[in-house]
């Protein structure tokens, strides 16, 4: 286990916080404008996970990271709020299936006393959230923002920068978001490039 400076974990916490909500503003005008169109799923059970996660962070002391946690739950709740009025309408087998997997597996998590099973489950469960999101970010690419995943990224590398103290338990979580919403932001990128080729190519 690794331990670092106070100080310099609370400005990263402080920086990771800032970033989630500045991630939001873009990504929240997008939405009303219509350009975006977040799936109901994925922030429902993004919404509830984080805040849970967050509540479970400031027990334990996780320090400054509580902060970005709490803020990125505060956003996550925005969003579901604005998905049930302009998100995506499709819901496939698929999405449902997600949904009750992922809703089924909280209770397990709430009652995990191990901290490193415990983390474990609640990266699977966001995860499997994010599994509508994918679904229709391959199916229309620009129903989704590229701005707001690879601003993910950074509040979750702060995330990691704000903890006083580095272990599987504490990191995890932060580090495989990143890897999710870099994927995601990969995913955009070379599906907006195949379709539009496409799309140029029909034109031709």
């Amino acid at each position: 286990m690794m331990s670092f400076d106070q100080n310099l974990t609370q400005l990263f916490g402080v920086m990771g916080s800032i970033v989630s909500v500045v991630a939001f503003l873009p990504y929240g005008l997008a939405i009303w404008r219509g350009t975006v169109r977040p799936h109901l799923f994925t922030w429902l059970i993004w919404s509830v996970v984080t805040a849970i996660a967050a509540v479970g962070q400031f027990v334990a002391g996780a320090g400054p990271s509580a902060w970005c946690t709490a803020a990125i739950a505060a956003t996550c709740f925005f969003v579901l709020v604005a998905s049930v009025f302009r998100g995506e309408r499709q819901r496939t087998a698929f999405d449902w299936l997600c949904l009750v997997a992922a809703l089924s597996a909280i209770p397990l998590w709430m009652l995990t006393n191990d901290p490193t099973l415990s983390i474990c489950l609640v990266t699977l469960i966001e995860l499997v959230g994010l599994g509508p999101t994918v679904r229709k970010t391959i199916r229309d690419p620009w129903s989704e923002s590229l701005l707001y995943f690879a601003l993910c990224v950074l509040k979750y590398a702060l995330a990691i920068l704000a903890l006083p103290k580095w272990s599987v338990a504490v990191a995890f979580y932060p580090a495989v978001n990143i890897l999710a919403a870099s994927g995601v932001c990969w995913l955009m990128v070379v599906r907006r490039r195949r379709v539009g080729a496409c799309v140029e190519n029909n034109v031709r």
